[in-house]
């Protein structure tokens, strides 16, 4: 099995400055695609964001979040390139891309590296699940595991990479407030839908004293004991964003409404009342049924759940 593969040769780890989750994922796009594996097979990103909803590249963002609830509290909405279900990053948050060949692509064997370090180092008892989270046990025995980590993945051209979050002190009830959806039980799609946690966690509630820095640098240098070599760099990824072509591409891209909401799958909108029915395309309006009072002046406008709060 491939989790049980050892880490060999050369290696390097990014380390980016940045704060903005799109130019981070602006980034990771650019070296998914650039990243030399011929002279280091394997590499690692490490960035940690500003609070931010992440959803993966076939969801719907109004039955993810509550995007007023993001407005309200300045928290920025993106769609990653990757598939799988939706996150939420905040300073608390380490995220980690392993980037690699896709016959070196191996999403148990990065899970195991990190839980195998964190519980040898913190004294946590950190699982990968088979659904390639991560959790820590119950706190209380009539209580579920807490979920600390998602995953997701992107396979293209023989390339391949596995990010993943890693909550170490991340604010639950931000998080929480964050991926509830007031329209979950509304909207009818197709549209890949997150698997929700029974329980969400985050390290410090079992190591009082944790940090985010502390666990980055322990990742880094285990990471660099598995190797023959390892490059480490701190990347400017703000510079990089405003100056290198295809990241700037990138950028402009999953700062686009067209991605960020127009990716939607096609979904069928149904107010409370049951009155209308709502489809839409492209994140635009292509029919209402019911009796919608004038409100076919939307036909073709950009999908807004508020223009039908009275219905």
């Amino acid at each position: 099995m491939c989790d049980t593969v050892v880490r060999r040769g050369a290696a390097k780890i990014y380390l980016s400055t940045c704060r903005c989750i799109y130019r981070n994922l602006a980034f990771e796009e650019f070296l998914f695609r650039n990243h030399n594996l011929e002279k280091q097979p394997s590499a690692m990103l490490l960035w940690s964001n500003n609070p931010a909803v992440v959803i993966g590249r076939h969801q719907n963002p109004w039955v993810e979040a509550n995007l007023d609830f993001l407005h309200d509290f300045n928290i920025d909405l993106a769609r990653r390139h990757s598939g799988g279900g939706t996150v939420y990053h905040d300073r608390g948050n380490l995220n980690i891309s392993f980037i690699t060949s896709h016959k070196d692509h191996c999403r148990p064997k990065n899970l195991r590296f990190l839980a195998d370090f964190l519980n040898r180092n913190f004294g946590l008892q950190i699982a990968p699940t088979k659904r390639d989270d991560m959790e820590l046990p119950p706190r209380k025995s009539d209580e579920t595991p807490r979920k600390i980590s998602g995953t997701a993945a992107r396979i293209a051209r023989g390339r391949a990479y596995h990010h993943l979050t890693l909550l170490v002190d991340s604010k639950a009830d931000i998080l929480k407030a964050a991926l509830k959806s007031p329209f979950r039980d509304q909207i009818e799609t197709n549209a890949s839908k997150s698997v929700r946690a029974a329980k969400v966690g985050c390290m410090r509630e079992d190591k009082a004293n944790i940090s985010l820095e502390e666990v980055r640098r322990g990742i880094i240098k285990a990471f660099k004991e598995g190797h023959e070599e390892c490059e480490v760099e701190h990347v400017d990824v703000q510079k990089i964003s405003e100056q290198e072509t295809e990241v700037v591409t990138n950028l402009e891209e999953l700062l686009s409404w067209e991605w960020r909401y127009g990716k939607t799958p096609k979904f069928i909108f149904t107010t409370k009342n049951g009155h209308l029915k709502v489809e839409v395309e492209k994140g635009k309006i292509s029919k209402i049924e019911g009796n919608a009072h004038d409100r076919h002046d939307l036909i073709r406008q950009r999908f807004d759940s508020s223009k039908f709060r009275n219905f």
